[in-house]
């Protein structure tokens, strides 16, 4: 591969401090020369592979997850190049820590920990006004984004409100973007929609740093989301806009109110659902079994269980079913238990799903009217149980052991993470369970040993979903993300899980695939949204495909030039 070669008009100490540029003991002795960094580093010239290892040993000294995010925090801040392939080269090993599981921990100590300047754009509400001037700052500095990462923290990963430090997991996301699919870390950009925090004690903390009011709520929070969209059809027409973490109050209604405007996607609802889609797909076709004869129950009522259950409805229908034969097959569980009319209130987004009249009839229920999940399992006999719920220890022996009195082998996919959260461990439900369990989660667990057998535990990552749908939509101007571009992700990911040809095998690929099979993913995605008409960057399925190619990036250093 030609070594592409960059022009910068940067000198000396300014050229290292560009993250973008920046390659250390790597600038040659002439670029050394003519760009004024002689004085600047050490004599030795190093190759990209030598750095990768001088990391590798610094990271793998390091005992703590926190000290291990901390010093890749900083390669990040510093070298983007080397970051990038020295996770591409340590995926297993650095994944979890600039991505979930470790990532929930820095957003939690970010008021304490925080740097300036941090890679993040922050547009606080009080600046309302000035977001189109603000955004231009951004990209000014970052230069165009195609691609930008928007949180406003009030639902992240199963811990709730986290104010401005929610910017770290936009900065974890597009760091899987890039080692999945393959996106220059120059093209995304991580927006942290600063409205405010409900949580009193961060308001009342000195060191926190974000804008130290109540949450917007109501009209004035939707005028500052619509200002922020008119910002951004401003600023950077035709960018990705990738939804990430709102609550669940919100989350479906801003995907809602502004998919039409701006081509965008919410990953909790539509990513979550589509790796979870594809576990399930995949996990019947290695029992030969067909989704439309489950009956599945979601545990968990928010914005990623109605997005599962909203996905799975598709691909029921799309098996034959009606839509009503398809809401049917799905019972959701909330905080009063299972979702029915008899309840005094439910968000919109169950109203699918509200058991009615005499489908409740025969299950038991306490003297306020709510109705268990041992209950319903019992009742139902469902081969698919699915848990969102943030709810720890929930599916627990009795649970799991009324679920294998009504199937052989059912599917279990505990997916509240961090780790703590999850419904169920995999060693606890393959014991209770005597192995006949197929599971997997929603956050990283070593393999467990049943019969004598090692199962390896997959992990729904939506590591091998959004980056492909996001990195395609992105590359082939796609005007909106359709449902049809999901469900062609979904079957692209479902092909490549183990289970679909052995039960006994991991529910998930491995991280060592994530990159290939985000490729897979990206161009079924992309061939979907030609197929419907979407994209505004290909007339024929060879330029979908040339798109994808022409856009991917590998991290490797650049001849850099004077100029």
């Amino acid at each position: 591969m030609a070594v592409p070669t960059l022009v910068t008009p940067l000198r000396g100490a300014h050229l290292l401090n560009d993250p973008l540029l920046n390659k250390g003991t790597a600038f040659t002795r002439q670029e050394r020369l003519a760009l004024g960094l002689e004085a600047l580093l050490p004599w030795q010239e190093e190759t990209l592979e030598q750095q990768v290892e001088r990391c590798w040993h610094a990271f793998d000294a390091l005992g703590d997850a926190m000290e291990r995010f901390a010093y890749l925090q900083v390669l990040r801040e510093r070298n983007l190049t080397l970051f990038h392939r020295f996770l591409a080269e340590h995926i297993d090993a650095a994944l979890p820590i600039v991505y979930t599981p470790t990532v929930g921990q820095a957003i939690q100590r970010f008021r304490h920990t925080y740097r300036s300047p941090s890679q993040g754009v922050y547009l606080a509400a009080p600046d309302q006004g000035r977001l189109a001037e603000l955004l231009r700052q951004a990209a000014s500095s970052f230069g165009p984004p195609d691609l930008l990462l928007v949180t406003d923290a009030q639902g992240i990963l199963g811990i709730g409100d986290q104010g401005v430090g929610g910017i770290q997991i936009c900065l974890g996301k597009l760091a899987v973007y890039t080692l999945c699919a393959g996106l220059h870390p120059g093209r995304g950009l991580p927006v942290m929609l600063d409205v405010g925090t409900d949580r009193a004690d961060l308001r009342d903390d000195p060191h926190y740093p974000g804008w130290k009011a109540p949450r917007l709520s109501g009209a004035a929070y939707d005028a500052f989301l619509d200002a922020f969209i008119a910002a951004v059809r401003e600023v950077t027409p035709g960018a990705l806009v990738h939804w990430e973490d709102f609550g669940a109050a919100n989350a479906r209604r801003v995907l809602d109110r502004h998919r039409a405007a701006v081509p965008s996607f919410n990953d909790d609802i539509q990513g979550t659902s589509g790796v979870a889609a594809a576990v399930v797909l995949a996990a019947l076709r290695g029992l030969g079994q067909r989704l439309a004869d489950q009956t599945i129950v979601i545990f968990g009522a928010g914005s990623a269980g109605c997005g599962i259950a909203e996905r799975l409805c598709r691909l029921l229908v799309r098996q034959g079913l009606t839509p009503e034969q398809a809401a049917d097959r799905l019972w959701l569980l909330d905080r009063d238990g299972l979702v029915h009319d008899g309840l005094p209130h439910w968000s919109a987004a169950v109203t699918p799903y509200v058991k009615r009249g005499e489908r409740v009839g025969g299950l038991a229920a306490d003297d306020q009217g709510r109705i268990g999940l041992l209950a319903v399992i019992e009742a139902l006999r469902p081969g698919v149980l699915i848990g969102t719920s943030t709810c720890a220890g929930a599916f627990d022996q009795t649970v799991v052991e009324a679920l294998c009195r009504g199937v052989d082998r059912p599917i279990v996919l505990p997916l509240s993470n961090p780790t703590p959260l999850a419904e169920v461990t995999p060693d606890n439900l393959l014991r209770w369970s005597a192995g006949r369990a197929l599971v997997a989660t929603g956050s990283p667990f070593p393999p467990v040993t049943v019969g004598g057998r090692e199962r390896v535990i997959g992990q729904c990552n939506n590591c091998f979903v959004f980056p492909g749908l996001g990195f395609a939509a992105m590359a082939v101007g796609a005007r909106e993300v359709s449902d049809g571009m999901i469900d062609a992700c979904v079957e692209a990911l479902a092909d490549h899980i183990p289970a679909s040809h052995d039960p006994e095998a991991s529910l998930m690929p491995s991280l060592q695939e994530a990159r290939a099979v985000s490729e897979r993913v990206a161009e079924a995605v992309a061939l979907a949204a030609l197929a419907e008409g979407l994209a505004t960057r290909a007339t024929t399925p060879e330029d979908a495909l040339a798109c994808l190619r022409r856009e991917r990036w590998e991290p490797a250093y650049p001849s850099i030039q004077a100029g």
